[in-house]
C-alpha cells in the first residue's frame, strides 16, 4: 500500500466514529480504534490480545455471531448482524456488526475487521413506533363506531371489529381485499336495507347511489333504515392519499329521539318547556304572561309564579332603563332587537345571556313582547381563551423567528469548520503533505462534537412542553437541594457557599423546576470572580398571587444591555469556552421552563454586586 494511502487509511481508522476491531482467525483482538473507548469503555491497548468474546453480552450472542459468520462467509466477504454487546462497566446495548473477512493469498481465513454501530436509539424508536401503533389499533378496536379504509381501487385495506359487527351476517366473511361494491351488495342481500327489498327495481338504483356517494363523497352523513329495526348513519370521507375512509354509526337511539321530538313539536307548550333557551311572553304593560321552565329555574322560582308580575322586577336595576328603551323603540318595521346581558343565576354564579326581544304587532297595534335568551357564558369564555391563545401564538411566532435565525447561525458554524478542514485535508492529500492531517482530523472531531452538543441542547429545549399537563405540589427547598446535590463536584471545586431559607411550595413539575434551578445555580458558580469565593443566595418574596424567587450571586454579573438577549437560544456573552464552557442554552431552557409553569424569569438590572435572576410563578397553593 502506498505511504500516502496508508496514512490516509490510518487517519480514517483513528477518526472513525464507530468502534473498529481487527480480530485474527483465533478470535483474538489484534487492535481497535480510539472509538472503542467511547462505546465500550476499554482503551485500545487494554483489549488488545484478548478474546473478542469479552465484547459480547452473552454466550448466545457470541455463538449466534459465529454461526452467522460461518454461514455467510461461505459465499460472502462481508456479513451483517445485530447482537447484544456489553461495555466495561457492565451495561448492555444493541449494535449492528459489519464484519469484513480477511483471507490470505492461499484463500485461508486470516481474521476479520468488524465495525460496531450502536443502534440502541433506533431500536428504542422502533419500540415506541410499535407501541404507538398498538395503542392506535387498540383505540380503533375500542370505539363503537364502524370504521374502515378502502384504497384507490375501492378495496378494503383496514377495518375495526365494530364495522364487521354492524354488517351483521354479511360481515362474517369480511376480509381485506374485498371491494366496496361486493360489501354493499352483500349487506343488501343479507336484508339490511329494509326500505329496498331484494330484487326490487329501486334496489339497483339505491346501490348505485350508495356507490356514487362512496366514490364522490360530499361530506354529508346519510341516515337510513337498517336491518332489525335499526337506523344507520353513513359517512364517507376522501383522504388526501386517495383512500376512502368510511364510518358506519348505529344512530338508532338518536333517530328514535328525533322521531319522538318531532311528535313533541306538535305541541307548542311541550316544545317551549323542554328547549334549553329562556322564553318569556310579556304584555304591553311589561308584565309576564308566560315563562318556560328553563327561565324559571334560572331565576330560582316556579314558572306558575311569574304570571302577572312586573317584568322589570327581574331585570338588574342597572339595566332597567336601557331595556325599557329597547322595547319602546321596537316598531312593526324594526320589531326585533338583540343584546347581551351579564346576569347572576339562582345559585349566584355569573353568566352571560344573549337576549332577542321581539315585538308582536297586529295591524300596527302592539300585542305582546316575546324574549328569547340563550346562555352564552361558555362562548364568552371561549372568546377570552381565543384572544389569549392568539396573543400566545403571536409570542410563539416571534420566538420561533428568533429561534430559527439563531439556530441557523450557530449550527452552521461547526459545519463550516468541518467543510474547511475537510477541504484542507483533501488539498494536503492531493499534494502529498501529511504532516498536518492529525491536526486537521482533531479539528474535525472537535467540530463534530461541538455540533453534537448543540443538537443535544436543541433536543433538550424542544422536549420541554409549553404547558404542564400534570401539576404537583413541589417544595422549592427540596428542588434547590437536589439541584445543588447534582452539581456537587462542580460546587466543591469552586468552594461555593449557599444561603437560602423559607423557600415556598409551588405547583408544577419537580424535574423541570430542578433543571431550571440547576441551570441558574450552575451559572452562578461558573461565572464567579477570580480569587473570590462564590456566595449564592436564594430567597423568596410573595406579592398577592405571585411568588418571586431570587437567585443572587457575587460573580462577574451581566451587562444590563444584554438583559433580554441572554435568554435567547445559543446566546453566549463569553466566547472563550476554555474559560466559560457551554452551549448557551441554559438560560433559554430556564425561560422555557418558567413559561411552561405560567411564569417568567428575568435579570434584575438594578443589582450591581453580581447577577440576580428573578423567577416569578403564580401562587396556586
Amino acid at each position: 500500500m502506498p505511504i500516502a494511502q496508508k496514512h490516509f487509511v490510518l487517519a480514517l481508522y483513528d477518526s472513525f466514529p464507530d468502534p473498529v476491531v481487527i480480530v485474527d482467525s483465533d478470535r483474538i483482538i489484534l487492535s481497535a480504534n480510539p472509538a472503542i473507548t467511547k462505546q465500550f469503555g476499554y482503551a485500545p491497548d487494554e483489549i488488545a490480545n484478548r478474546p473478542v468474546r469479552i465484547l459480547y453480552a452473552s454466550d448466545d450472542d457470541y455463538d449466534a455471531c459465529l454461526s452467522r459468520d460461518a454461514r455467510e462467509r461461505a459465499g460472502e466477504d462481508v456479513s451483517d448482524g445485530v447482537y447484544q454487546y456489553r461495555r466495561k462497566d457492565g451495561s448492555v446495548f444493541s449494535a449492528r456488526l459489519r464484519a469484513t473477512w480477511i483471507t490470505g493469498e492461499d484463500g485461508t481465513a486470516q481474521g476479520f475487521i468488524g465495525v460496531v454501530h450502536d443502534i440502541s436509539d433506533i431500536l428504542a424508536l422502533d419500540r415506541e413506533r410499535k407501541k404507538t401503533a398498538d395503542m392506535l389499533n387498540a383505540a380503533l378496536q375500542a370505539i363503537p363506531e364502524g370504521f374502515a379504509i378502502f384504497d384507490r381501487d375501492e378495496k378494503l385495506i383496514a377495518f375495526n371489529e365494530a364495522y364487521r359487527r354492524i354488517l351483521g351476517t354479511a360481515g362474517q366473511g369480511l376480509q381485506a381485499g374485498m371491494t366496496a361494491e361486493e360489501i354493499l351488495v352483500g349487506v343488501h342481500e343479507a336484508g339490511n336495507y329494509p326500505s329496498m327489498p331484494i330484487g326490487s327495481p329501486e334496489a339497483s338504483a339505491w346501490i348505485e347511489g350508495r356507490l356514487q356517494d362512496f366514490r364522490q363523497p360530499n361530506g354529508k352523513p346519510h341516515v337510513f333504515p337498517y336491518g332489525n329495526g335499526r337506523w344507520m348513519q353513513a359517512e364517507n370521507l376522501k383522504a388526501g392519499d386517495g383512500n376512502t375512509v368510511v364510518l358506519r354509526i348505529d344512530v338508532t337511539a338518536l333517530k328514535e329521539a328525533e322521531l319522538a321530538l318531532d311528535r313533541q313539536r306538535l305541541d307548542y307548550y311541550t316544545l317551549v318547556q323542554n328547549i334549553p333557551d329562556f322564553i318569556c311572553r310579556i304584555s304591553p304593560d311589561l308584565k309576564y304572561t308566560f315563562v318556560n321552565r328553563t327561565y324559571a329555574e334560572f331565576v330560582g322560582q316556579r314558572a306558575d309564579d311569574f304570571a302577572g308580575k312586573p317584568f322589570l322586577d327581574f331585570v338588574p336595576e342597572r339595566d332597567r332603563e336601557r331595556v325599557t328603551r329597547f322595547l319602546e323603540n321596537l316598531t312593526p318595521e324594526e320589531s326585533v332587537v338583540s343584546r347581551e346581558q351579564r346576569r347572576q343565576s339562582a345559585d349566584g354564579s355569573d353568566c352571560w345571556i344573549f337576549w332577542s326581544n321581539m315585538a308582536v304587532f297586529d295591524g300596527g297595534k302592539l300585542i305582546e313582547y316575546i324574549t328569547v335568551g340563550r346562555d352564552i357564558t361558555e362562548l364568552k369564555r371561549q372568546q377570552v381563551r381565543i384572544a389569549q391563545q392568539s396573543a400566545e401564538l403571536q409570542r410563539k411566532n416571534e420566538a420561533l423567528n428568533q429561534f430559527t435565525g439563531t439556530v441557523s447561525h450557530d449550527l452552521k458554524a461547526p459545519l463550516r469548520h468541518i467543510s474547511m478542514f475537510s477541504d484542507m485535508i483533501g488539498d494536503d492529500v492531493a499534494s502529498g503533505k501529511f504532516e498536518e492531517l492529525p491536526v486537521y482530523a482533531r479539528h474535525l472531531r472537535q467540530s463534530a462534537q461541538r455540533m453534537g452538543q448543540l443538537i443535544d441542547s436543541l433536543l433538550d429545549y424542544a422536549l420541554i412542553a409549553d404547558q404542564i399537563s400534570s401539576w404537583h405540589t413541589v417544595s422549592m427547598a427540596d428542588v434547590v437541594s437536589d439541584a445543588i446535590l447534582n452539581l456537587g463536584t462542580f460546587i466543591r471545586e469552586a468552594d461555593a457557599r449557599f444561603e437560602f431559607d423559607g423557600l415556598p411550595q409551588v405547583k408544577g413539575d419537580p424535574e423541570l423546576l430542578k433543571r431550571l434551578c440547576q441551570n441558574l445555580i450552575g451559572n452562578a458558580v461558573k461565572y464567579r470572580r477570580e480569587g473570590t469565593r462564590p456566595v449564592i443566595r436564594i430567597y423568596c418574596e410573595k406579592d398577592d398571587d405571585l411568588i418571586r424567587i431570587y437567585f443572587q450571586d457575587n460573580g462577574i454579573g451581566v451587562d444590563p444591555r444584554f438583559a433580554k438577549q441572554i435568554f435567547n437560544v445559543f446566546q453566549r456573552l463569553h466566547r472563550d469556552e476554555s474559560v466559560y464552557p457551554g452551549t448557551g442554552i441554559g438560560l433559554a431552557l430556564a425561560k422555557r421552563i418558567a413559561e411552561s409553569h405560567n411564569g417568567s424569569i428575568e435579570l434584575d438590572t438594578t443589582f450591581t454586586q453580581g447577577a440576580r435572576f428573578v423567577l416569578t410563578l403564580p401562587d396556586m397553593m
